[in-house]
């Protein structure tokens, strides 16, 4: 009597075996590059120990990692002279080419074409994994990786939160300035706000108004302006709330570069920065001690964010299933751009 034919090993029972969907086996025996080279390790060596026969010669042409991240630079960060991009860069590319990885920069330099420049890199099989920053309450970038299952970590957070990211707080940074300021005797402290398309601007100004509120003070949304990121927009809010008769005795600054804009223009309507408006800025750019007077501002180690940035990415590389999330310390540097509030008539 004839023995029975063993059952040749199918995916679904490769699958069955390491606890994986059948479409993850079946990408990580073709060598996709969004699976990791923990899990194709994992899922190949239960194939060949059930006896699974697939076409590994074919697998492995199109399983060779390109051992490269790309980071994705917007605006206006595609500016090089910009220290902020400029320390990411640097801890990134530390701990990456320290597990044998390179890292790409690749250029949005329109807001629009940045899905497009993602899917290239990703269907083109440019890189292992991705990192980008200004995220968006719904982000059509995070949604698309999402789906391809492709390694990415981001530089800030979105409303729906299941992905890597590394931000500051900003709700604690905004909270922090109002109550320096209202320490400082201001009552009428403006909010001079970054784009609201983004999330973090949305986290600062839920921060500015809690401050407002645990100090006391009423909240004014003419104190509330939208600016973006160039360097004049800052002195156009400004001179806004001055010319409007807002009368702000004090100025929270979403980041630097309005800050420093917001001083300008306050000179040139004949104001003292810091003396009849006091300015707190966000970020500390080098430019912000030369400043007159040096701005009080909020800063944070940028090789740290950088090398944090890095080691997520090589997790996620790594197998690893958990979001990954990290908020990172800002540290209030205080100057001399936020003086108390003019007594009443001094300056007449």
């Amino acid at each position: 009597m004839n023995e029975p034919i063993p059952r040749r090993a199918s995916i679904r029972d490769v699958a069955a075996h390491v606890g994986m969907s059948v479409s993850t086996v079946s990408r990580a025996l073709n060598g996709y590059a969004d699976v990791s080279r923990k899990t194709r390790d994992k899922v190949r060596q239960a194939a060949d120990a059930l006896g699974y026969r697939a076409s590994f010669a074919a697998a492995t042409l199109r399983s060779r990692q390109t051992e490269t991240i790309t980071f994705m630079v917007s605006k206006p960060w595609t500016k090089f002279v910009d220290p902020f991009f400029l320390g990411l860069l640097d801890g990134v590319e530390m701990v990456l080419q320290a597990q044998g990885f390179d890292l790409q920069v690749v250029m949005a330099r329109e807001y629009e074409k940045e899905l497009d420049i993602i899917r290239r890199a990703v269907e083109r099989n440019r890189c292992d994994g991705l990192i980008f920053s200004r995220t968006r309450p719904q982000d059509e970038r995070i949604d698309y990786l999402q789906a391809r299952g492709f390694p990415f970590v981001t530089i800030g957070q979105t409303d729906r939160n299941d992905h890597d990211w590394i931000d500051r707080d900003h709700s604690i940074i905004a909270r922090t300035a109002v109550e320096r300021l209202a320490r400082l005797g201001h009552k009428r402290i403006a909010y001079l706000s970054t784009p609201y398309r983004y999330t973090y601007s949305h986290h600062a100004r839920a921060g500015y108004r809690q401050g407002l509120e645990e100090a006391g003070l009423q909240h004014d949304p003419a104190l509330e302006v939208e600016c973006f990121l160039s360097r004049r927009t800052g002195g156009e809010a400004l001179t806004e709330l001055v010319t409007t008769g807002a009368a702000p005795t004090a100025i929270f600054c979403g980041n630097d570069m309005i800050a420093i804009s917001a001083m300008d223009a306050m000179r040139r309507l004949g104001l003292a920065p810091g003396r009849d408006i006091a300015v707190i800025g966000c970020d500390d750019m080098p430019v912000a001690a030369l400043t007159d007077p040096p701005l009080t501002t909020f800063s944070q180690d940028l090789d740290a964010l950088g090398m944090r940035m890095g080691r997520m990415i090589l997790a996620r590389l790594g197998g690893e299933r958990a979001p990954l999330q990290s908020f990172i310390d800002s540290k209030l540097i205080i100057r001399e751009s936020d003086m108390p509030p003019m007594p009443e008539g001094a300056g007449q």
